[in-house]
């Protein structure tokens, strides 16, 4: 049976081989001896009768290749090695010294090249009607040479996208040039935009739109006009007395999960120190001049990208052949220093167990008058090769059993992380019948919406099970509007098929902030990945670009994830393109993945007073450096920074943020406390360092989320 299954393998690899050499022909891709029968009959869009010597000749040698006992790149035929050598954007030089006329197609000189190469083979072959899985199987055993030395992975990786991948490219008019255009658009392989689309957005009422031209305040859009404040002041004043009256048996069911919480938790010295004091938690109220009566300011942790991992193993396998490592089936580490750390790894291993419970009673024991948290997704580990719709599901309801353990009373407001869904990133459009029918992820939709009720303790909208996106009124005029920002990602493979407001949550966005205004809240906007970051493609970041210019003056805070790093994101207005308008707050991740510290964040916003701004006042990041905790089994959280303090800004208005990098341009000094803050403090991205490349292209990304408005960063050096 075994050596049916070998046989049955090599005939589908010769069989794919007799497509392929025939449809690269007819690519034009080049010619090996010269274009014989096979190239007219590839571009009649037929298989041959009668093929090639050429394509004999590579179909031989894919055979005995695949017949060795350990076939490799070290002796693969010379003629496959160079389809291979051209996929991999590399040059082939042969030992022979040969000048390349005996080659089938020149491989391109650039990675993009390399990937239209890899597209149009696949699109076409797709479109002549080439069976999936024969392509599927070549797929397979390009990524084995090219990429991951594990056939397990491998299969993982491109049996998850063959069915949804075979069924767009089928119903779509997809070209090559956009597939590396959207997956490979931030390494310079074009930009994805096809036909121009917009989101309609109501022209702004003067009656209820303060900072409209001509209006007392069209130079300071970010104050409340006397209208909005009467509004917010009247909701606040009937919320105050039932807050005040709940307080006390909260700060009391405060106290005994603080006593239990320090019973069971692991033995550690960092227990046993002294909560942190600062002068941001201990003196926010004087430092923005307010008065210390009720709660004026209030205090949110953001809490981001967990990737907990349940199957992390100390001592596995740090350095595996796969997109994670740190489990049983890592494989034995070939030295002493390639074993997972206790506390996590900065290599590819996500977070252990502990590690989270260690971050999460370390800020109950040090912060305990948070008044509410927001998660804003990927709480499933990177096991993009072997996860199923069941691993995901048990993953978020054991997160979602751990955040109730550790904040009993304390609302937790979510969004939905890339990596929750089963295929990977894949969020295809609900509002197509044919498409939700048959790839639907309605699973997933439903499983968030149950556990983001518990979290929120209150029933999430229906939103929430059509399109993973809500809107809840948090405080008294304080709105979130939870984004489902996945339906921009570039690996989403549906943006292929529909790219115009999948899921329509811009359309959403817009009618949930026209209400908003119309009832004088303010709001604040939370997604996983964010929309001004490279994954996001342009044009929906642009339409994102529109809706913000037109509702700022009611937007005061974003919030999001997915970076894993330390940043933020200027807007500015579509109309003044010099204007600043807005930030977007990238909150770094809870675990250690790509070679950062663990972290979380806290947030003080303007709280519960009739004059509230809900500005966001102040932050301030904690990290735990992963060389120090593995190395004495000592896991310390520390206050890494604050942003008024440390990037020396008077307020966090978004004028001052782009400031910030005008004067972070200037001086290195600046730019190289900021990168220490990006990357945690951690130790391997200090040693990487940050080259003159490396600053400008950070520097650019904060100014430029928008690439369809006018740069602002000079396309030379």
């Amino acid at each position: 049976m075994v050596l049916y299954h070998i046989i049955s393998g090599v005939r589908m690899l010769s069989g794919l081989l007799l497509h392929l050499t025939t449809f690269l022909t007819s690519l034009g891709l080049g010619e090996w001896f010269g274009a014989g029968a096979g190239a007219d009959v590839a571009r009649g869009r037929s298989s041959p009768s009668n093929p090639d010597a050429q394509v004999v000749h590579l179909s031989n040698e894919i055979d005995s290749w695949i017949s060795l006992p350990e076939p490799s790149l070290s002796n693969m035929p010379f003629h496959l090695h160079q389809v291979l050598s051209a996929l991999n954007g590399s040059e082939y030089e042969s030992d022979t010294g040969t000048d390349g006329t005996d080659r089938i197609f020149r491989p391109s000189d650039t990675y993009c090249g390399s990937c239209k190469i890899l597209s149009k083979m696949v699109t076409g072959y797709s479109r002549l009607g080439g069976p999936i899985d024969i392509m599927a199987t070549f797929l397979i055993k390009i990524c084995y040479i090219v990429y991951y030395q594990s056939m397990p992975v491998c299969r993982g990786i491109i049996n998850q996208d063959k069915d949804r991948l075979e069924w767009i490219l089928k119903n779509s008019n997809t070209e090559a040039d956009e597939v590396c255009a959207l997956v490979l658009g931030d390494q310079g392989c074009g930009v994805f935009q096809r036909a121009p689309w917009s989101v309609n957005i109501p022209p702004p009422d003067p009656k209820t739109y303060y900072g409209a031209p001509g209006s007392p305040a069209a130079n300071n859009g970010r104050n409340l006009d006397t209208l909005q404040k009467r509004q917010i002041g009247a909701g606040i004043a009937s919320g105050l007395l039932v807050q005040q009256a709940s307080q006390q048996q909260q700060q009391q069911q405060q106290r005994v999960l603080l006593q239990q919480a320090s019973q069971q938790q692991p033995q550690s010295k960092s227990h046993n120190q002294q909560p942190i004091l600062t002068e941001a938690s201990a003196n926010i109220n004087e430092k923005v001049g307010l008065v210390s009566e009720g709660k004026h300011v209030l205090k949110v942790l953001h809490l981001t990208d967990p990737h907990f991992d349940p199957e992390y193993q100390v001592g596995s396998n740090a350095v595996c052949e796969a997109p994670m490592c740190c489990n049983a089936d890592s494989g034995v580490p070939k030295r002493p220093a390639d074993a997972a750390g206790k506390w996590g790894d900065y290599r590819n291993c996500d977070s252990p167990r502990w590690l989270l419970q260690h971050m999460l009673h370390h800020i109950v024991t040090n912060h305990p008058d948070i008044d509410y948290v927001l998660c804003t997704g990927d709480l499933v580990p990177h096991h993009i090769w072997k996860i199923t719709e069941q691993d995901n599901i048990a993953v978020m309801k054991e997160m979602t059993d751990m955040f109730l353990e550790y904040f009993p009373n304390i609302p937790i407001y979510s969004s939905i992380g890339n990596h929750e869904s089963f295929p990977r990133d894949s969020f295809p459009p609900p509002e197509v019948p044919e498409v939700w029918q048959k790839f639907g992820v309605q699973w997933l939709y439903d499983s968030v919406t149950e556990q983001w009720g518990k979290l929120m303790r209150e029933p999430a909208p229906n939103s929430a099970r059509f399109g993973g996106y809500y809107s809840v009124v948090v405080k008294p005029g304080l709105r979130i509007i939870s984004l489902n920002t996945n339906y921009c990602y570039r690996l989403n493979w549906w943006l292929l098929y529909k790219s115009i407001d999948p899921g329509l949550v811009l359309r959403w966005l817009v009618t949930e902030l026209q209400k908003a205004e119309g009832r004088g809240e303010l709001v604040h906007i939370i997604g996983h990945i964010p929309p001004y970051y490279s994954d996001c493609y342009a044009q929906w970041a642009h339409q994102f670009s529109r809706i913000v210019s037109r509702y700022s003056h009611i937007i005061r805070g974003q919030f999001y994830g997915h970076s894993h790093m330390d940043e933020f994101r200027v807007h500015y207005d579509v109309h003044a393109p010099k204007k600043p308008i807005g930030v977007q707050y990238i909150t770094p991740n809870n675990g250690p993945f790509q070679g950062l510290n663990p972290s979380y964040r806290i947030f003080y916003v303007d709280g519960d007073h009739p004059e509230t701004t809900r500005n966001v006042l102040d932050y301030e990041t904690w990290v735990m450096n992963l060389t120090h905790a593995n190395k004495f089994d000592a896991p310390h959280w520390y206050q890494l920074y604050t942003a008024r303090r440390d990037l020396q800004l008077p307020s966090l208005d978004p004028k001052n943020w782009d400031e910030l990098v005008q004067r972070m341009a200037k001086n290195p000094s600046l730019f190289a406390k900021y990168y220490r803050y990006q990357v945690q403090d951690s130790d391997v991205a200090l040693e990487r360092g940050c080259d003159a490349r490396c600053r400008k292209k950070t520097l650019c990304s904060i100014v430029e989320g928008d690439t369809m408005m006018p740069p602002k960063c000079s396309r030379r050096g």
